[in-house]
């Protein structure tokens, strides 16, 4: 029983070692690069107009008077540290609680 296992182990190598072989054989060469003298002319052409660019840029939205950076920040800074995450999801309930408790005072330090 185990030749037998053996045999199908090489027909299944040598039947692989085959295939990569012919599908290398028959593998499309590379194309030749353009020669150095087309590549310096193509280098030599400007372009006579000026660079514009294709779209008009977004201007930025204006700054508004309220920061909201304070509002949950014990929880938005668990959520962007680079903890373990079994770490984060035991600190998520105390920030949580913690951050209610101050939302009164982190709405208001918004304002300054």
């Amino acid at each position: 029983m185990t030749t037998h296992r053996y045999k199908v182990r090489w027909i299944i190598a040598a039947g692989t070692l085959a295939l990569a072989l012919t599908s290398a054989s028959h593998a499309t060469p590379a194309k030749p690069a353009a020669p150095d003298a087309v590549q310096l002319a193509q280098a030599n052409q400007r372009d006579p107009r000026p660079l514009e660019p294709r779209y008009e840029p977004v201007p930025p939205q204006p700054r508004s008077s309220y920061n909201d950076e304070y509002i949950f920040a014990a929880t938005k800074g668990v959520a962007h540290s680079t903890m373990i995450p079994a770490a984060k999801v035991s600190l998520y309930p105390l920030t949580v609680i913690l951050d209610i408790v101050i939302l009164p005072f982190a709405v208001i330090g918004g304002f300054f």
